[in-house]
């Protein structure tokens, strides 16, 4: 178990890293944090994000996650949230960071 907790720290921190690279991304969350990332490409619904991140073979969650107060106290409707575990790698988290590149492209934020 100890094993599995270290790889996946290693991979949010590597997908963390990447992803505060990319201006207009709001991340919500601890700075300590599991292996989720919940954010917003500013501009753009979140299942919007979700649906071009389909498109290109990533598979997030979009939604209010069960938590709207939270949401409501936050001032959204809804975040993107990537998940990752012991068998996702770092190429998958390029793979990514390339597509939240391209819903910037696409919604031209």
């Amino acid at each position: 178990m100890n094993n599995i907790f270290e790889r996946d720290r290693e991979l949010v921190e590597y997908a963390m890293e990447k992803i505060k690279e990319i201006e207009g991304i709001t991340i919500y969350g601890p700075k300590e944090r599991a292996s989720i990332i919940s954010f917003n490409v500013n501009g753009v619904h979140a299942h919007d994000v979700s649906q071009i991140l389909d498109s290109e073979g990533v598979a997030i969650r979009a939604g209010h996650h069960c938590c709207m107060p939270l949401m409501s106290v936050l001032g959204i409707t809804a975040t993107a949230r990537a998940s990752f575990y012991l068998y996702n790698t770092e190429q998958e988290v390029d793979i990514f960071i390339n597509a939240i590149h391209k819903v910037k492209k696409i919604f031209g934020v």
